[in-house]
């Protein structure tokens, strides 16, 4: 099988040949999960993305066209997974911030209080352990409310750089306080 080209590979496989779609999987597991988690930033989570892309992929086999390699659509698929993962840690993030702000409205009791400034120690903690570029955009971000386009003006950076590099914070932030 590995002497197959890609589209003679995926013939196999549309033909329900699970031989075949392991060869695949063998052959663009690597350098996919490399490109996933240079973005990403946390193995398990990048693990996750490349199990869905070859998930979706076999799901999805008898309405793809692949004409030369499976190259160009298999990581086109991670980057829009990426992004998905990306828009859904930020919601996590919203989600947090909102029940934390839910329990400064509330009247908290002193036990209260106490977990939340050790939390927010540990989480300064790990924002100073941070790269200089993502420890001022995720600061900027979260900490002075800034909007994307105005910390890419502050810091010099493009508007995509800075998405990047917060949600790379929020990778790291996610990994260290599993």
């Amino acid at each position: 099988m590995k002497q197959l080209d890609d589209t003679e590979l995926f013939i196999r496989i549309q033909a329900d040949d699970r031989y075949a779609f392991s060869e695949l999987v063998n052959r663009y597991s690597d350098i996919l999960f490399r490109f996933i988690q240079r973005r990403v930033s946390c193995n398990e989570d990048s693990e996750d993305i490349l199990q869905e892309i070859f998930a979706s992929l076999w799901h999805q086999r008898l309405n793809i066209t692949i004409e030369n390699s499976l190259y160009p659509y298999l990581f086109k698929t991670a980057k829009y997974k990426i992004i998905d993962w990306t828009i859904n840690e930020q919601k996590k993030i919203v989600r947090a911030e909102k029940l934390l702000a839910s329990f400064q409205g509330a009247s908290p009791t002193s036990e209260d209080e106490l977990l939340a400034k050790e939390l927010a120690v540990l989480i300064d903690a790990e924002i100073e352990k941070m790269p200089t570029t993502m420890k001022s955009a995720f600061s900027l971000s979260r900490k002075e409310s800034m909007s994307i386009k105005d910390i890419a003006s502050e810091l010099a950076l493009s508007e995509q750089t800075v998405k990047n590099n917060i949600s790379l914070a929020l990778g790291w932030l996610k990994l260290r306080f599993k």
